[in-house]
């Protein structure tokens, strides 16, 4: 067996291409919409997904299992099952259809800078650049928190962005990193720092590994976008956000949880989720 052959028989199915288009359109809601090459096309795809298809990780926390972000996998599970999943999974597959709308778009691999830059961070987040006419766009539907941007953030603009709302920036630093900043009334609060160049994919594999072991199995985990707020599930806690009021209620027991994630989030489960929704202490 060649190397070219080797490669494609045990990689390949990170660089397929989307199998159906429609039905990933119509699973976030825009099925016969036209969707323009444009920021305005990105943004409304970026901000459709992040209400549609949540952020979750029920297959490390509940079933015990082991993530793949192949693309036909991932179509499996986010569009005929309608789950979500993390950012490798969230991102592979959301620019798999990028692709298939027609942008021009390469993986980043990011640092998460929820402490600063008082240290380092691995690299742990998956996310995607698409160019259009010339400038760049970070746009991500993988992050695991609800104040995550909703629309694209332009890296190639210096000054502050209005995204849904909020105020963003990016910073350029050494060697050619960029740092993406959230501004709020207490002061910034940096998200991102990444290489904007293309990043290999067969190096998230490794990363996936290594990420899926740690606090994704903590406790239950879901996040969803809605216009307006957000509503999530933290371990135990069922928390809705609408215009910056926030209620919260206790899930009293595993079923009530997989009714919820069923009817509220829209899954389709067909295993009953874990007795417990939180194993020990979580970083997230």
């Amino acid at each position: 067996m060649g190397m070219q052959d080797f490669f494609q028989k045990m990689y390949g199915k990170y660089f397929e291409a989307l199998p159906d288009k429609e039905s990933y359109l119509k699973r976030i809601g825009l099925d016969g919409e036209e969707i323009p090459l444009t920021k305005e096309g990105l943004d409304k795809l970026q901000f459709a997904h992040l209400c549609n298809v949540p952020f979750e990780n029920l297959d490390l926390f509940d079933y015990d299992g082991k993530l793949d972000f192949g693309i036909e996998e991932m179509y499996d599970k986010v569009v005929v099952r309608k789950r979500g999943g993390y950012c490798f999974e969230l991102n592979a597959i959301y620019m798999a259809l990028l692709e298939a709308v027609g942008f021009e778009v390469h993986p980043v691999g990011a640092r998460i800078l929820m402490g600063g830059r008082s240290f380092l961070p691995a690299i742990a987040h998956r996310a995607t650049i698409v160019t259009i006419e010339g400038k760049r766009y970070f746009s991500d539907v993988g992050f695991g928190m609800t104040n995550a941007p909703g629309i694209s953030v332009c890296i190639d603009e210096h000054g502050e962005q209005d995204v849904q709302g909020d105020i963003y920036t990016v910073e350029d630093m050494p060697y050619n990193n960029k740092v993406i900043i959230r501004h709020t009334e207490n002061g910034p609060s940096e998200l991102f720092m990444f290489v904007p160049d293309p990043f290999n994919i067969l190096d998230f594999i490794t990363y996936n590994t290594t990420i899926q072991a740690t606090g994704f199995r903590a406790k239950r985990i879901v996040n969803l976008r809605t216009e307006g707020g957000a509503m999530s599930i933290d371990g135990d806690i069922f928390r809705i956000t609408k215009d910056g009021q926030r209620t919260e209620t206790t899930l009293e027991t595993a079923e009530e949880a997989f009714n919820l994630l069923m009817d509220r989030f829209g899954m389709k489960l067909t295993q009953p989720l874990g007795d417990i929704a939180v194993k020990s202490a979580s970083p997230f």
